[in-house]
């Protein structure tokens, strides 16, 4: 009778298992694709196509006081088992995020970009120092942030990142948009390594990009200074336009120059982009070359790629 009622309970204990994982349920989206890349032809190259899938787990649901919880899991290639992963928390007065590999303590940059993020086709394969300067702030493995999108009309952000080595990485994110019609601004702040005597840095960015038509026009220009008295404090100044010829078609081109306070030459990258969308499939192309790599007047660089995905 006691092992009945053992059996009994246990399954009873699996239904009411199986009843709250239907209490929440989770969707699947994701991608799927390729790209081919080529850098410059004194440089020795593996296989030159690579694939770029994910698939992201997401689901959420109300709380008793109003407020909304969503999780996201996205599983890449490559990571063990998960890239990015997510839990958003909004109140109704903002959203409180815990994350890995996100965004959210990122700096504001607003140079418009046919292929992908201004940062990541500059630092994809070209250049040392112009794509990296364009990409810091809070980049800890676990990010914490709160954004609210509309106090007094701005998105703020405030991140931090708790553990990162030398301290806690802090960083303020402030954007405006149509700040006059037609004009977005942003500035942000970060605090990097504040625990350390040397090393540490704080880095501001003043950013902004005015839309008229298909054409687009951004700027972005970052000062970094560097704590450690034998470092070297790094300008940086970002600039592009992009162009939607229609509906499926964007062209662009930007620039960017690193400012090295030791060095006697600029590193200088240029990239060139194109992006095409037909549905769920889209096609991207970019040729990035740079001039004075590493802050060498002798040294160049160039990469191109062209990236194949389809979204379902």
């Amino acid at each position: 009778m006691n092992k009945l009622k053992v059996v009994g309970l246990t399954a009873l204990a699996g239904t009411f298992a199986i009843g709250s994982a239907q209490a929440i349920e989770m969707t699947a989206s994701g991608s799927a694709g390729f790209t081919y890349s080529s850098a410059d032809s004194d440089k020795t190259q593996n296989d030159r196509f690579s694939f770029g899938d994910s698939i992201t787990l997401s689901g959420g649901g109300d709380l008793d006081n109003g407020w909304n919880v969503t999780a996201s899991y996205e599983l890449d290639d490559g990571n063990s088992p998960f890239d990015d992963q997510t839990i958003a928390i909004d109140t109704g007065n903002g959203t409180f995020y815990i994350q890995t590999a996100a965004d959210k303590g990122g700096h504001v940059r607003l140079v418009p970009n046919a292929y992908g993020s201004a940062s990541y086709s500059l630092s994809n394969g070209v250049g040392t120092e112009t794509g990296k300067h364009l990409a810091d702030g809070v980049t800890g493995t676990t990010n914490l942030a709160y954004a609210n999108g509309d106090i007094a009309g701005i998105d703020v952000v405030v991140a931090a990142s708790p553990g990162a080595v030398g301290g806690t990485d802090t960083s303020i994110k402030l954007k405006k948009a149509d700040f006059v019609d037609g004009l977005t601004v942003g500035l942000s702040w970060g605090d990097i390594n504040p625990a350390q005597i040397d090393g540490g840095s704080t880095e501001i960015t003043l950013s902004a990009k005015y839309a008229v038509g298909g054409v687009t026009i951004g700027v972005t220009d970052t000062s970094i200074d560097q704590d450690a008295a034998s470092s070297s404090d790094v300008d940086a100044f970002h600039v592009g336009a992009s162009f939607a010829v229609n509906d499926d078609v964007t062209v662009s081109v930007d620039r960017s120059t690193a400012d090295n306070a030791k060095q006697a030459v600029d590193e200088e990258a240029t990239s060139y982009q194109v992006s095409y969308s037909m549905g769920s499939m889209s096609i991207k192309a970019h040729l990035t070359k740079a001039d004075n790599v590493g802050y060498s007047s002798t040294n160049t660089d160039e990469n191109k790629a062209v990236a194949v995905s389809f979204s379902f």
